[in-house]
C-alpha cells in the first residue's frame, strides 16, 4: 500500500469513527469501511479531490451556456436574416 493510499484511508477512517460519535472497539470496522470507499473511488477513477468530475461539470455548463446564447441570437433575427433589433 503506498503511503499517499495509506494515509487517505486512516483520515477517512477516523472521519468515519468521528461520525459515528467515537464509539470504542469499532476501529477495524472503519478502516474497512474507508479502504472500500477508496477502492470504489479508484475503480471508478475518481481522484481524491474529484477534481476530473468539476472539469466534465464545468464543460457541461460551458456547452450549455454557449448554446443559450446561441439560441438567444437566432431569436433575435429576422427570419431573412436581418437583426430585429
Amino acid at each position: 500500500m503506498t503511503d499517499e493510499r495509506f494515509e487517505w484511508i486512516s483520515k477517512r477512517a477516523y472521519a468515519i469513527w468521528e461520525a459515528a460519535g467515537r464509539p470504542s472497539g469499532r476501529s477495524q470496522h472503519h478502516w474497512e469501511q474507508a479502504a472500500k470507499e477508496r477502492e470504489i473511488m479508484e475503480r471508478t477513477r475518481a481522484s481524491v479531490d474529484g477534481e476530473e468530475i468539476l472539469a466534465k461539470l464545468r464543460k457541461k455548463v460551458a456547452v450549455s451556456q454557449a448554446e443559450d446564447n446561441a439560441s438567444d441570437i437566432e431569436s433575435d433575427q429576422h427570419p431573412n436574416g436581418r437583426r430585429l433589433g
